[in-house]
């Protein structure tokens, strides 16, 4: 072998050595204050008191959003025959707008929201709101602390079909739950942040206080969505507090799972996933092409978000559209090609009604360009976002890949971030808004989650205590 032949040889090896070992490192935890000021102006002494809440919109801003409403929308004209591969069709927006302005009746629906306890507490300078609801007493379960974190475009309106069901105590298992359902800051009824920087991190310490301040130094955590986000951020800084984390979109690709997803595209069937998974990822291309078709939103609201906020804030037509159109594609991507999107079929998973009180939600509290900025905060040069997903967990991680979501992560390559995984599972029906969607399948698969981390946790108890 030639002098060039050698170089060679040695430079593929030390390319080699790097990658492997930048490919098994894990990076330090990044600097968390741990007593960061978000709000106006420099920091003030803040009250810790939990003080009780209700929604209750005043009828000005009710009758205002009637009046927009009752202006004529200026809808230009589908073109033939696309569907809603173009976003909002405007013969559907018409449909769903003549109702809410006709139909839709926000007072009654606000009744309804409140038929869970809310509340209001000041932590690091904001107004975090949150819901509760409490299992009955004298059930006999052991009760555990839940945290439900929501995403976007959602809200704590998208856990009112699933908390009944969490929270009613079953005969299949040994623990029923009282969950605590904030809204994320600077979503819905939660301020937001006055500073830049309010990214997953910064939110999972204030999620992780508000459940101290409660009284629950250990809680389990669970969430799809930026509330996925948050979740693996409170396992990875902040295990201590958690029995377990459960969500239903795993976020966490770290540089070795990227690898192994590269890998797969030219590797036979089945060498680094699941075969029923593959189609959702191979080829590749198709599967980076949708993620561009569908992302565009993304590196808007990661670049420019408070721009759109300024139309979105002020139209509710154009807040309906920009969210509806995400709840049809993302419910099924099937609906990107009917007519109405599927939104106005009957057996549409998701009510009209529970939709527009998501939407209202934000309309009413002003909320969308806040909730937006997340966006910019989790993709900006300063997060810690890559850094976090390539610092691995050993908290009991439950994992549930909903077949009609945007991407299911396979449970091998979830296994780079979760290293106690307890529980995968890839339910066929239901897609981004599981728990709006298919609640009881989330729920159950919340419960047998749950139950083998407790009886874990007995056995380890018992083997202690065998021991001393």
């Amino acid at each position: 072998m030639g002098i060039l032949g050698r170089i060679s040889v040695i430079f593929i090896a030390v390319l080699a050595w790097y990658i492997a070992v930048r490919l098994n490192s894990t990076p330090p935890l990044p600097y968390i204050d741990p007593d960061p000021w978000w709000g106006l102006g420099e920091p003030k002494k803040s009250d810790s008191k939990i003080r009780p809440f209700k929604i209750d919109i005043p009828a000005k801003d009710v009758q205002d959003l009637q009046a927009r409403l009752a202006q004529a929308p200026r809808l230009a004209p589908s073109l033939e025959g696309v569907n809603f591969t173009y976003g909002m069709d405007s013969t559907t927006m018409a449909v769903i707008l003549k109702y809410w302005r006709d139909s839709y009746d926000w007072k009654k629906r606000e009744t309804k929201l409140n038929a869970y306890p809310h509340f209001k507490t000041r932590i690091e300078g904001l107004d975090i709101h949150f819901m509760r609801a409490s299992p009955p007493a004298g059930s006999g379960k052991t009760v555990r602390p839940l945290l439900l974190l929501h995403g976007w475009p959602g809200s704590f309106v998208e856990f009112m079909g699933i908390l009944p069901l969490l929270t009613t105590p079953r005969a299949d298992s040994e623990v029923v739950f009282d969950v605590i359902c904030p809204s994320l800051p600077g979503y819905g009824f939660s301020e937001a942040a006055a500073k830049p920087g309010m990214n997953t991190l910064a939110m999972a310490q204030i999620m992780t206080k508000l459940m101290k301040r409660i009284g629950f130094e250990k809680f389990y955590v669970q969430g799809g969505d930026w509330g996925s986000g948050i979740a693996h951020d409170i396992a990875t800084a902040f295990p201590d507090t958690l029995y377990g984390i459960h969500v239903n979109m795993v976020m966490a690709m770290t540089l070795g799972a990227q690898a192994k997803l590269m890998l797969g595209a030219f590797l036979p069937s089945g060498t680094v996933m699941d075969p029923k998974l593959e189609e959702k990822w191979y080829p590749l291309l198709t599967f980076y092409g949708i993620t561009l078709r569908e992302m565009g939103y993304a590196h808007l609201h990661a670049t420019k978000p408070d721009t759109v906020g300024v139309a979105l804030n002020s139209s509710p037509q154009g807040l309906a559209a920009y969210i509806l159109e995400k709840f049809s594609t993302w419910t099924d991507m099937k609906y990107l090609n009917q007519k109405n999107g599927g939104l106005l079929d009957p057996d549409f998973p998701i009510s009209l009604d529970a939709m527009l009180d998501n939407i209202c939600v934000y309309w009413f509290t002003g909320s969308i360009t806040s909730s937006m900025r997340l966006y910019s905060e989790f993709f900006g040069a300063s997060s810690p976002a890559i850094t976090m997903f390539n610092i691995p967990t050993t908290v009991p991680a439950g994992l549930a890949g909903f077949g009609n979501d945007l991407a299911v992560i396979p449970e091998n390559l979830a296994a780079h971030k979760f290293h106690n995984i307890i529980t995968y599972t890839n339910p066929e029906i239901g897609g981004h808004f599981a728990a709006m969607e298919v609640p009881k399948i989330l729920a159950d698969d919340i419960f047998i989650y749950v139950n083998i981390v407790e009886r874990q946790m007995k056995e380890e108890q018992l083997q202690k205590t065998k021991k001393s």
